[in-house]
């Protein structure tokens, strides 16, 4: 059995091989498909602008700025002044979002009491603004919970990923990726192959060989 479905595959792979439109069924699709899909078509944000409204100006206030200004999420960040700014910032779509911080978040840090910062985003990209808001508030938490008063820092949870370190979202979908157009590339040659046979009247041939029925559809 292994030997006559071993022949078949060779056979129907050079068949397919010699035909200019075979080749280009089995090598286009399949690449354009996995660049698109794996980088193209992602769950990731990159490259937004968000404003940032920061009263307070106070140690743990500037560095939660400078973590937005390191993530390479953000593209670039605005100041604003005052809160009247707030909405036309929004509406304009000058950003994606906008962090309000309060006058007196360094000083309720440093005494241990809750403080609050407000995010404000553009319900109109409700996807992407879901995905920045999740950025925004690691970076404030991170921050956050750095900033200790007196005493040794808390301890924190360290994460090591063994695989895809950096967590890249191509490495998570290529996998899958690679599998399913696999899939679908061997469910079309299939159908092309059984098209090619009728057309050129050998599939009748094909049914009389020593080949059995399931032999042929594998």
């Amino acid at each position: 059995m292994w030997r006559r479905l071993l022949a078949l595959i060779i056979k129907e792979m050079l068949a397919i091989w010699r035909d200019p439109k075979g080749r280009a069924v089995i090598l286009v699709p399949p690449l354009l498909q996995l660049i698109i899909f794996a980088f193209a078509m992602t769950m990731e944000v990159r490259n937004v602008d968000i404003a940032v409204l920061n009263l307070d100006h106070g140690r743990s206030g500037r560095e939660i700025v400078a973590g937005f200004e390191g993530a390479s999420a953000f593209d670039e960040i605005i100041q604003l002044q005052s809160v009247s700014q707030i909405r036309e910032t929004i509406d304009s779509q000058r950003v994606i979002a906008v962090v309000h911080i309060g006058q007196d978040f360094s000083r309720r840090i440093e005494a241990g009491q809750p403080a609050d910062v407000q995010i404000i985003l553009d319900g109109r990209k409700s996807n992407a603004s879901q995905i920045v808001n999740s950025y925004l508030s690691a970076i404030i938490a991170r921050v956050s919970a750095a900033a200790y008063s007196g005493g040794a820092p808390p301890e924190a949870v360290q994460v090591r990923h063994w695989f895809n370190p950096n967590l890249e979202y191509a490495w998570f979908t290529l996998p899958g990726l690679v599998a399913t157009i696999t899939l679908l590339t061997t469910i079309i040659v299939t159908a092309l192959s059984v098209a090619r046979e009728r057309e050129l009247g050998t599939f009748d041939q094909l049914l009389v060989s020593p080949l059995r029925p399931m032999e042929i559809v594998i």
